[in-house]
C-alpha cells in the first residue's frame, strides 16, 4: 500500500480547536497539506485556520459536533467541495470525566461513549466512502493508552477508548479481507500535556492530572504524520504508554496494585467541594491552545515513539551497539 507524500494531501482533521488536533493540524499544514478542520469551538477553528494561512498554508473549517453524523458527512462534504477529495482523515475528537466509578452519572458514561466512541465511529462512516473514490488513503484514530490500561476515575473514559479499540480493530479486518488500499492506525497517547485535563469534568477539590511521565503534543503530531505516509498499525506516542501496556498484558495484577497507589491523596475527598462540568455538553471557546498547563515538566521528545517513527534506524543503532561492545572487548583483550 502506497500513500502519498503529505504535501500532496488533503487532510481532515476532527476535534482540531485545541490540543493534539490542533497540534497536529499545524504539523500537516507545515508539511504542505491541504486542511480542513473541525470541532465544536468556532473561535479555535478560527484562530487555527489564521495560523495556519498566516504561515502560508492552506486550510478552512467547519464547526462540528460529531455525536452529529449529519454534521460529520457535512465536514466530508465539505473537504471534496473545496479540494476535490480526502487522503487523509484523522479522528481526535474526545472528552473526560474525571471521577470515582459511582460518582460518574449514567449520563456521563453515555455522553463519553457518545463523543469519544460514536464520534469515532461517525468520523470512519464519512470517510471511508471517500478514501476510495480518491484510490486509498489513511484512517487515522487517535485512540489512548487507555484502550489497554485503565486509569482509576477514568471507567468512562477508559471503556470509550476499549470500545474505539475494538471498533478500529475490527474495521481494519473488514478493509484487509475487501482489499481495500486504506491503511487504518491507531495511536495510542500516554499523558500529554494539553488542555484536555483542566477541560475535564470532575468533582474533585483539584484539578485532575494524568500519571506521569508527560509529553508534549508533538510527540503524538509524530505519529499522526508518519501514520499519513506508512501504512502503519499501531503508535504508542510516548514510551511510558508502551510499557504500561505490556506490564498490563503481562502482569495485570502488578498494574493493578501500581494504578491504585497513584492517585493522589488530595484527589480522594467525597464529595468535593468544587469540581466543573468540562467540555461534556459544549465547548471552552476560551482556551484553544495546543500545550495545557504542565509544560514545566513535559517531554518534547520519546526515544521510544522515534524508533517507531524512523524504523530504518534501528538496525543502524543495533549495529553501533554490537560495535561498541567489540571495541570495548577488544581493549579489554588487547590489555
Amino acid at each position: 500500500m502506497q500513500l502519498k507524500p503529505i504535501a500532496d494531501q488533503v487532510v481532515v482533521v476532527l476535534g482540531a480547536s485545541s490540543g493534539i488536533g490542533r497540534a497536529s493540524a499545524l504539523r500537516l499544514a507545515e508539511k504542505g497539506a491541504a486542511l480542513v478542520v473541525a470541532a465544536r469551538s468556532e473561535p479555535g477553528l478560527q484562530s487555527l485556520v489564521q495560523e495556519i494561512t498566516d504561515r502560508g498554508g492552506r486550510a478552512t473549517y467547519v464547526v462540528c459536533d460529531v455525536v452529529d453524523p449529519d454534521q460529520v458527512q457535512a465536514v466530508a462534504e465539505a473537504a471534496v467541495s473545496a479540494y476535490g477529495r480526502i487522503d487523509t482523515w484523522v479522528n481526535v475528537a474526545a472528552v473526560l470525566v474525571h471521577a470515582p466509578f459511582e460518582q460518574t452519572l449514567p449520563e456521563e458514561f453515555r455522553r463519553l461513549m457518545e463523543i469519544n466512541y460514536l464520534g469515532q465511529v461517525h468520523g470512519a462512516l464519512a470517510a471511508l466512502p471517500r478514501l476510495r473514490a480518491t484510490g486509498g488513503g489513511a484512517l487515522i484514530t487517535v485512540s489512548s493508552v487507555e484502550s489497554r490500561v485503565a486509569l482509576p476515575r477514568h471507567s468512562a473514559y477508559a471503556a470509550s477508548k476499549h470500545a474505539v479499540e475494538g471498533m478500529t480493530d475490527a474495521l481494519r479486518r473488514d478493509l484487509m479481507a475487501e482489499g481495500a488500499p486504506i491503511s487504518v492506525t491507531s495511536i495510542k497517547p500516554a499523558t500529554i500535556n494539553t488542555p484536555f485535563f483542566t477541560s475535564a469534568a470532575h468533582t474533585l477539590d483539584v484539578e485532575p492530572t494524568g500519571p506521569p511521565p508527560v509529553y508534549q503534543p508533538s510527540v503524538v503530531a509524530d505519529c499522526v504524520l508518519y501514520a499519513a505516509e506508512h501504512p502503519v498499525r499501531d503508535l504508542y506516542a510516548g514510551g511510558a504508554g508502551r510499557v504500561m501496556s505490556a506490564v498490563q498484558a503481562l502482569a495485570p495484577r502488578l498494574m493493578d496494585a501500581a494504578l491504585s497507589r497513584a492517585v493522589p491523596l488530595e484527589a480522594t475527598s467525597t464529595p468535593a467541594p468544587g469540581g466543573a462540568p468540562g467540555t461534556l455538553y459544549a465547548p471552552r471557546e476560551d482556551d484553544n491552545r495546543a500545550e495545557g498547563d504542565f509544560g514545566s515538566r513535559a517531554r518534547g521528545f520519546s526515544a521510544y515513539t522515534w524508533l517507531q517513527t524512523h524504523p530504518r534506524a534501528k538496525p543502524l543503532l543495533a549495529g553501533a551497539a554490537l560495535a561498541t561492545v567489540a571495541l570495548v572487548l577488544d581493549r579489554r583483550d588487547g590489555r
